[in-house]
């Protein structure tokens, strides 16, 4: 099982009902959302994947999950590339955790930078990307905490 970096920037999609999808994670366990994968076509059902919140600040880890569908071509997720016929591929995430970085602590982008979380580029602009094992074994460790206060 590998564990890939998903990235959502609220500059260009902005998340509506994120604040819906936080209480569903938080009521139910789960909330499922169908996620780009950048160029990626490798990541499986079973594989763990992270969020990382972009281009405005607070930036960072906001949520976690897991892979339920194999990747997928579909519409694109920007509006004006779907009208245009662009396609993305993607994949369905079970999120677990969801954090709402305008309100509540996260796992902040300047964090990602210590100890062996610096070992992973974190500012890909795509979404899709491997982490390493070492470096993905810190980071559920660093979110599993974060996640317990």
């Amino acid at each position: 099982m590998n564990t890939y970096l998903l990235t959502w920037n609220p500059a260009k999609w902005p998340w509506d009902d994120l604040a819906e999808c936080i209480h569903h994670v938080r009521a139910t366990g789960h909330y499922l959302e169908r996620w780009s994968c950048g160029r990626n076509r490798k990541i499986v059902e079973g594989d763990r994947v992270f969020l990382l919140r972009q281009g405005l600040e607070p930036r960072g880890i906001v949520g976690s999950g897991r892979a339920v569908s194999e990747v997928f071509d579909d519409w694109h997720w920007d509006e004006a590339k779907r009208a245009a016929g662009q396609r993305a591929w993607c994949v369905e995430v079970e999120f677990d955790a969801l954090r709402d970085a305008e309100r509540e602590p996260i796992l902040p982008r300047a964090r990602l930078n210590e100890g062996i979380l610096g070992q992973m580029y974190w500012d890909s602009q795509s979404s899709g990307v491997l982490i390493p094992a070492e470096v993905a074994k810190q980071l559920e460790r660093v979110w599993n905490r974060l996640a317990s206060n």
